[in-house]
């Protein structure tokens, strides 16, 4: 074996360890800060690990009716204290983005 496949064999088991991306389901355990639970022997994810996406991201509407009345319609009421929620663990398990709501 020369030096060239030795480096190629050290390159492919150290990103095999890596690990890039993986997925990875949790436990919304608080809004203020913004913290999940993976398993419930490690600690909660801190929010600044944590990236939200647009589609866990509360979204209302405000309009006014032909009549002058005016209403609001929740789109997407974003997550609260106990969901589920999909994420992406990137970098190694230092961040993570959360995807979605799982119901």
């Amino acid at each position: 074996m020369d030096l060239i496949e030795v480096l190629q064999q050290i390159f492919q088991n150290g990103t095999e360890q890596l690990k890039l991306c993986d997925l990875a389901f949790g436990t919304v355990t608080s809004m203020s800060p913004f913290t999940v639970q993976i398993e419930s022997t490690m600690q909660p994810i801190p929010e600044a690990a944590l990236v939200r996406t647009f589609g866990v991201m509360p979204r209302s509407y405000t309009g006014t009716t032909s009549d002058g009345a005016s209403f609001t319609c929740v789109v997407n009421p974003g997550l609260s204290v106990g969901d589920k929620v999909v994420m992406l663990r990137c970098a190694g398990g230092q961040r993570y983005i959360v995807l979605s709501k799982v119901y």
